[in-house]
Protein backbone atom coordinates (compact mmCIF):
# COMPACT_ATOMS: atom_id res chain seq x y z
CA UNK A 1 0.00 0.00 0.00
CA UNK A 2 2.54 2.69 1.10
CA UNK A 3 4.84 1.59 -1.99
CA UNK A 4 1.70 2.62 -4.54
CA UNK A 5 1.29 5.30 -2.27
CA UNK A 6 4.76 6.97 -2.51
CA UNK A 7 4.75 5.88 -6.37
CA UNK A 8 1.57 8.20 -7.17
CA UNK A 9 3.13 10.65 -5.14
CA UNK A 10 5.98 11.08 -7.26
CA UNK A 11 3.88 10.83 -10.32
CA UNK A 12 2.35 13.59 -9.26
CA UNK A 13 5.52 15.58 -8.55
CA UNK A 14 6.67 15.54 -12.23
CA UNK A 15 4.19 17.69 -13.85
CA UNK A 16 3.86 20.22 -10.57
CA UNK A 17 7.89 20.78 -9.79
CA UNK A 18 8.62 20.23 -14.00
CA UNK A 19 12.35 21.79 -13.90
CA UNK A 20 11.83 25.25 -16.36
CA UNK A 21 13.23 24.85 -19.14
CA UNK A 22 16.09 27.74 -19.98
CA UNK A 23 17.20 26.21 -16.37
CA UNK A 24 17.67 22.27 -17.48
CA UNK A 25 19.26 23.76 -21.36
CA UNK A 26 21.23 25.85 -18.83
CA UNK A 27 22.36 23.01 -16.80
CA UNK A 28 23.07 20.70 -19.85
CA UNK A 29 25.19 22.92 -21.62
CA UNK A 30 27.51 22.26 -18.37
CA UNK A 31 27.32 19.08 -18.75
CA UNK A 32 28.77 18.13 -22.37
CA UNK A 33 29.34 14.09 -21.88
CA UNK A 34 25.16 14.25 -22.24
CA UNK A 35 25.73 15.48 -25.90
CA UNK A 36 25.10 13.27 -28.02
CA UNK A 37 22.61 11.28 -25.83
CA UNK A 38 19.27 10.39 -27.14
CA UNK A 39 16.31 12.59 -26.21
CA UNK A 40 14.46 9.93 -25.26
CA UNK A 41 17.08 9.08 -22.21
CA UNK A 42 17.68 13.38 -21.70
CA UNK A 43 13.62 13.61 -21.02
CA UNK A 44 14.36 10.55 -18.68
CA UNK A 45 16.84 12.45 -17.12
CA UNK A 46 15.15 14.93 -16.59
CA UNK A 47 12.18 13.57 -15.10
CA UNK A 48 14.77 11.34 -12.53
CA UNK A 49 15.69 14.63 -12.03
CA UNK A 50 12.71 16.59 -11.01
CA UNK A 51 12.10 13.96 -8.62
CA UNK A 52 15.73 14.03 -7.25
CA UNK A 53 15.38 17.48 -6.62
CA UNK A 54 11.99 17.25 -4.58
CA UNK A 55 12.76 14.40 -2.50
CA UNK A 56 16.36 15.54 -1.47
CA UNK A 57 17.52 18.53 0.28
CA UNK A 58 20.66 19.55 -1.04
CA UNK A 59 21.97 22.61 1.35
CA UNK A 60 24.96 24.12 2.48
CA UNK A 61 27.59 22.65 4.78
CA UNK A 62 26.82 25.27 7.07
CA UNK A 63 25.07 28.54 7.82
CA UNK A 64 27.69 30.58 8.36
CA UNK A 65 31.51 30.45 8.37
CA UNK A 66 33.88 29.09 5.83
CA UNK A 67 31.98 26.07 4.87
CA UNK A 68 29.06 28.29 4.30
CA UNK A 69 28.01 28.53 0.63
CA UNK A 70 24.60 30.09 -1.18
CA UNK A 71 23.27 26.64 -2.96
CA UNK A 72 21.82 27.87 -6.02
CA UNK A 73 18.91 26.30 -7.55
CA UNK A 74 21.18 26.10 -11.04
CA UNK A 75 23.68 23.98 -8.69
CA UNK A 76 21.18 22.07 -7.59
CA UNK A 77 20.17 21.15 -10.79
CA UNK A 78 23.56 20.61 -12.18
CA UNK A 79 23.93 17.71 -8.78
CA UNK A 80 20.96 15.97 -9.29
CA UNK A 81 21.62 15.38 -13.16
CA UNK A 82 24.67 13.83 -12.56
CA UNK A 83 23.13 11.75 -9.83
CA UNK A 84 20.73 10.72 -11.74
CA UNK A 85 22.32 10.02 -14.90
CA UNK A 86 23.70 6.51 -12.43
CA UNK A 87 20.22 5.82 -12.59
CA UNK A 88 19.07 6.31 -16.54
CA UNK A 89 18.61 2.54 -17.70
CA UNK A 90 16.87 1.21 -14.77
CA UNK A 91 13.56 0.98 -13.44
CA UNK A 92 10.74 0.23 -15.27
CA UNK A 93 9.41 3.54 -14.54
CA UNK A 94 11.25 6.75 -13.37
CA UNK A 95 9.31 6.63 -10.11
CA UNK A 96 10.88 3.30 -9.81
CA UNK A 97 14.37 4.13 -10.84
CA UNK A 98 14.63 6.77 -7.96
CA UNK A 99 13.79 4.11 -5.38
CA UNK A 100 17.58 3.26 -5.47
CA UNK A 101 18.46 6.66 -3.87
CA UNK A 102 15.39 6.53 -1.59
CA UNK A 103 17.57 5.40 2.10
CA UNK A 104 19.12 8.96 2.09
CA UNK A 105 17.75 12.75 2.28
CA UNK A 106 20.30 14.94 2.30
CA UNK A 107 23.51 16.25 0.12
CA UNK A 108 25.43 18.51 1.57
CA UNK A 109 27.85 21.21 -0.35
CA UNK A 110 31.02 22.82 0.84
CA UNK A 111 32.77 25.87 -0.65
CA UNK A 112 35.78 23.69 -0.57
CA UNK A 113 37.38 20.32 0.16
CA UNK A 114 36.79 19.62 3.94
CA UNK A 115 37.86 17.61 6.88
CA UNK A 116 37.31 14.09 7.51
CA UNK A 117 38.11 12.86 10.44
CA UNK A 118 39.20 9.09 11.45
CA UNK A 119 41.38 7.31 13.93
CA UNK A 120 43.39 4.38 12.95
CA UNK A 121 46.23 2.21 15.12
CA UNK A 122 49.42 1.86 14.02
CA UNK A 123 51.94 -0.89 14.61
CA UNK A 124 52.68 -0.79 17.82
CA UNK A 125 49.06 -0.34 18.67
CA UNK A 126 48.53 3.17 19.28
CA UNK A 127 45.75 4.93 18.20
CA UNK A 128 45.87 7.67 16.20
CA UNK A 129 43.46 10.51 15.46
CA UNK A 130 43.85 12.02 11.57
CA UNK A 131 42.18 15.24 10.09
CA UNK A 132 42.67 15.45 6.21
CA UNK A 133 40.73 17.79 3.65
CA UNK A 134 38.51 15.82 1.32
CA UNK A 135 35.87 16.68 -1.89
CA UNK A 136 33.54 14.25 -0.99
CA UNK A 137 31.90 11.53 0.67
CA UNK A 138 29.11 9.52 0.87
CA UNK A 139 27.82 8.02 3.90
CA UNK A 140 25.80 4.79 4.47
CA UNK A 141 22.30 5.37 5.37
CA UNK A 142 23.46 9.71 5.35
CA UNK A 143 24.32 12.15 3.40
CA UNK A 144 26.77 12.62 0.71
CA UNK A 145 28.92 15.02 0.85
CA UNK A 146 30.52 17.37 -1.86
CA UNK A 147 33.02 20.22 -2.75
CA UNK A 148 31.61 22.43 -4.89
CA UNK A 149 34.49 23.76 -6.71
CA UNK A 150 34.94 20.30 -8.06
CA UNK A 151 31.67 19.49 -9.12
CA UNK A 152 32.08 22.81 -10.88
CA UNK A 153 35.24 22.20 -12.62
CA UNK A 154 33.63 19.40 -13.98
CA UNK A 155 35.73 15.83 -15.36
CA UNK A 156 37.63 17.81 -18.50
CA UNK A 157 38.89 20.17 -16.25
CA UNK A 158 39.41 18.41 -13.00
CA UNK A 159 39.65 14.57 -13.91
CA UNK A 160 37.00 13.60 -11.78
CA UNK A 161 33.73 13.52 -11.88
CA UNK A 162 32.95 14.05 -7.97
CA UNK A 163 28.93 13.43 -8.08
CA UNK A 164 29.27 10.30 -10.18
CA UNK A 165 31.96 8.85 -7.68
CA UNK A 166 29.68 9.58 -4.52
CA UNK A 167 26.64 8.19 -5.80
CA UNK A 168 28.17 4.91 -7.10
CA UNK A 169 29.28 4.75 -3.94
CA UNK A 170 25.70 4.83 -3.07
CA UNK A 171 24.75 2.05 -5.41
CA UNK A 172 27.81 -0.15 -3.82
CA UNK A 173 25.95 -0.33 -0.41
CA UNK A 174 22.39 -1.23 -1.40
CA UNK A 175 23.01 -4.63 -1.25
CA UNK A 176 24.77 -4.44 2.35
CA UNK A 177 28.46 -4.67 1.39
CA UNK A 178 30.65 -1.94 0.20
CA UNK A 179 32.80 -3.96 -1.92
CA UNK A 180 32.57 -3.25 -5.54
CA UNK A 181 29.60 -5.03 -6.50
CA UNK A 182 26.06 -3.18 -6.95
CA UNK A 183 23.35 -4.97 -6.50
CA UNK A 184 22.58 -7.82 -9.64
CA UNK A 185 20.42 -9.93 -10.59
CA UNK A 186 21.56 -13.57 -9.15
CA UNK A 187 23.17 -14.69 -12.62
CA UNK A 188 24.99 -11.06 -13.05
CA UNK A 189 26.72 -11.43 -9.90
CA UNK A 190 29.62 -14.04 -10.65
CA UNK A 191 30.09 -12.88 -13.93
CA UNK A 192 30.48 -9.02 -12.57
CA UNK A 193 32.38 -9.85 -9.97
CA UNK A 194 35.25 -11.70 -12.13
CA UNK A 195 35.38 -8.74 -14.51
CA UNK A 196 35.97 -6.34 -12.09
CA UNK A 197 38.64 -8.28 -10.11
CA UNK A 198 40.78 -8.78 -13.04
CA UNK A 199 40.63 -5.02 -14.03
CA UNK A 200 41.54 -4.16 -10.11
CA UNK A 201 44.23 -6.13 -9.85
CA UNK A 202 45.68 -5.70 -13.77
CA UNK A 203 45.19 -2.00 -12.69
CA UNK A 204 46.81 -2.12 -9.21
CA UNK A 205 49.95 -3.80 -10.46
CA UNK A 206 50.18 -0.87 -13.18
CA UNK A 207 49.77 2.08 -10.20
CA UNK A 208 52.20 -0.47 -7.99
CA UNK A 209 54.77 -0.52 -10.60
CA UNK A 210 54.27 3.52 -10.88
CA UNK A 211 53.47 3.41 -14.03
CA UNK A 212 51.44 6.20 -16.25
CA UNK A 213 47.69 5.09 -16.27
CA UNK A 214 45.05 6.83 -18.09
CA UNK A 215 42.56 6.18 -15.12
CA UNK A 216 43.26 7.95 -12.09
CA UNK A 217 45.30 5.87 -9.57
CA UNK A 218 43.20 6.58 -6.94
CA UNK A 219 41.12 3.79 -7.56
CA UNK A 220 44.08 1.40 -6.61
CA UNK A 221 43.11 2.44 -3.28
CA UNK A 222 40.26 -0.66 -2.92
CA UNK A 223 37.99 -2.13 -5.30
CA UNK A 224 34.85 0.09 -3.57
CA UNK A 225 37.27 2.87 -4.96
CA UNK A 226 37.68 1.56 -8.55
CA UNK A 227 34.38 0.85 -8.69
CA UNK A 228 33.49 5.00 -8.10
CA UNK A 229 36.28 6.10 -10.56
CA UNK A 230 35.67 3.71 -13.36
CA UNK A 231 31.69 4.48 -13.64
CA UNK A 232 33.61 8.40 -13.74
CA UNK A 233 35.02 7.01 -16.95
CA UNK A 234 32.29 5.10 -18.11
CA UNK A 235 30.19 8.00 -18.12
CA UNK A 236 32.58 10.50 -19.16
CA UNK A 237 35.11 8.60 -21.06
CA UNK A 238 33.13 5.62 -22.20
CA UNK A 239 35.51 5.30 -24.62
CA UNK A 240 39.38 4.64 -22.65
CA UNK A 241 37.22 2.20 -20.47
CA UNK A 242 36.00 0.47 -22.97
CA UNK A 243 39.66 -0.09 -24.73
CA UNK A 244 41.38 -1.10 -20.94
CA UNK A 245 39.26 -3.45 -19.86
CA UNK A 246 36.29 -4.34 -22.17
CA UNK A 247 34.79 -6.99 -20.01
CA UNK A 248 34.67 -5.26 -17.33
CA UNK A 249 33.10 -2.35 -19.29
CA UNK A 250 30.24 -4.74 -20.99
CA UNK A 251 29.17 -5.95 -17.30
CA UNK A 252 29.34 -1.87 -16.42
CA UNK A 253 26.60 -1.25 -19.59
CA UNK A 254 23.96 -4.48 -18.03
CA UNK A 255 24.39 -2.72 -15.16
CA UNK A 256 23.29 0.47 -15.81
CA UNK A 257 21.49 -0.61 -19.21
CA UNK A 258 23.08 2.55 -21.25
CA UNK A 259 25.79 2.27 -23.88
CA UNK A 260 27.20 5.39 -22.82
CA UNK A 261 29.04 5.68 -26.01
CA UNK A 262 26.13 5.54 -28.37
CA UNK A 263 23.82 7.78 -25.85
CA UNK A 264 21.28 5.06 -26.04
CA UNK A 265 19.43 2.80 -23.92
CA UNK A 266 20.71 -1.16 -23.70
CA UNK A 267 18.63 -4.12 -22.58
CA UNK A 268 20.37 -5.30 -19.28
Amino acid sequence: MFGWLKKKRRERALSAYAIPDDEWQRALHELPFLDHYDPKLIARLRELSTLFLVEKSITSGAEEGEYALEVTPQMRIVIAIQACVLLLGKGGTVADAIEDFANFENVVVYPGDFPQSYDYEDEYGIVHKLDEPIAGESWEGGPVLLSWPVVEAGYIESGMSLVVHEFAHKLDMLNGDIDGIPPLPREQIEPFRSAITEAYEDFCIHVDANEATAIDPYAAEAIDEFFAVTCEVFFEEPELLQFEYPDYFQQLRAFFRVDPIAGTACAA
